[in-house]
């Protein structure tokens, strides 16, 4: 058995409802047993003899607690004796065989019993009584062998049913997190190329930047590394990220490029997915500003909407004139932007696999010029 600090896995769960089934099986006969002697006390046997409780207990819970050892073995049968079209005659061949042995032997012992307690009037001869409890219980031990049998089977299906269910859960949350780590590792390069290419250009104009910029994507893609197959990380460790991005960016884009970063203090520890907001960041670079213009600014806010996380990317360049579309709706799955590349592409994408419907995206052109970028996130409980 798993420990309790590890999630239970498929074998575990199949082994623990394995083991309640037996035991279900084995106690269950405690009601029938209890009932029977319960009326032997109050109303006595066939010729109308009345016993006290104990020995009421003793005669018919031994009859009926038989039945808790060949439960037992009816559910060893289940286990070791698959039943399948192709198995048919050995699975009927094996119950037959094994119904019989079970009624055979439990006539005997409930005729043993009825002889030693005098259940039948005062007859004393044990051939006899044998005769009368072949009449009057062998079908009732046939019916409730193949009883057990039915509802052990149930349980077994039931059992299957929940491994398969459970098998193809986590079939698809492996491949939606493949498909996550594959939509993430596209950034990556993305990232990159477009990050060497900066340094391509500055390597002519002045050597020690384009040297103190590579080490700036080097403490990026090591922060980056760092997340590496967490789909989730905490909003600090995000704004790290947009922070080291943006001083990569400078580069390229100047001085005169200002950059604004405010993050509510109190959700720096909730969790987001990783590498969110850098795409945000390199959109409005790429389709709202210019390289070497003076006063451009981008800003970067993570605040508390509610119960919901609210990314706020905006600039004050150009927009994005040509790329809206007017199908989306703020608070809808489906954002209202396209053909924006990767970056955002893998953004939609990976939000709509970690979060559903539940996520909200909004594009927007500013009436004074530039882009807002607003994304919505359910909080997630610590």
């Amino acid at each position: 058995m798993a420990s309790p600090t590890q999630p239970l896995t498929i074998a575990d769960e199949g082994l623990r409802l394995r083991q309640v089934t037996r035991i279900l099986f084995a106690v269950v006969w405690i009601v029938p047993a209890v009932l029977a002697s319960l009326q032997m006390t109050l109303v006595g046997d066939a010729s109308g003899a009345q016993y006290s409780i104990g020995t009421a207990l003793v005669w018919q819970g031994s009859t009926w607690l038989l039945w808790s050892l060949w439960s037992q073995l009816i559910l060893t049968l289940v286990d070791r004796v698959k039943l399948d079209t192709a198995r048919l005659l050995p699975w009927l061949t094996v119950h037959i065989g094994a119904s019989a042995l079970v009624c055979i032997i439990d006539v005997f012992v409930i005729a043993w019993l009825d002889h030693i307690f005098g259940a039948v009037g005062q007859v004393t001869s044990y051939a006899f009584t044998l005769r009368v409890v072949l009449v009057n219980h062998l079908d009732f031990q046939v019916v409730l062998y193949w009883a057990v049998l039915g509802a052990a089977y149930m349980v077994e299906f039931v059992r299957r049913y929940r491994e398969r269910d459970r098998a193809a859960t986590e079939l698809e949350q492996k491949l939606a997190r493949t498909q996550l780590e594959a939509l993430r590792m596209q950034l990556n390069p993305h990232f990159l190329f477009n990050a060497l290419n900066s340094v391509a250009e500055l390597m002519e104009m002045d050597v020690r930047e384009a040297q103190r910029t590579l080490t700036r994507v080097s403490d990026l893609l090591r922060l980056s590394l760092r997340s590496a197959g967490q789909p989730m990380i905490p909003v600090w460790q995000e704004i790290e990220l947009v922070e080291l991005y943006l001083q990569i960016a400078r580069v390229r884009y100047g001085a005169g490029l200002e950059a604004d970063i405010t993050v509510d203090p109190s959700i720096v520890d909730d969790m987001v997915p990783s590498f969110l907001m850098q795409p945000l960041v390199e959109n409005a670079l790429k389709h709202g500003l210019a390289p070497g213009h003076r006063d451009q600014c981008i800003e970067v806010k993570v605040g508390r909407q509610g119960n919901t996380i609210e990314i706020v990317v905006q600039d004050n360049g150009k927009g994005l004139d040509g790329l809206l579309t007017t199908s989306g709706r703020f608070l809808a799955a489906v954002p209202s932007v396209d053909g924006l590349g990767i970056g955002l592409t893998n953004t939609r994408s990976r939000l709509t696999m970690l979060y559903g419907d539940r996520y909200a995206f909004r594009m927007s052109n500013l009436p004074t010029g530039g882009c807002r970028v607003e994304i919505r996130l359910p909080m997630e409980s610590r």
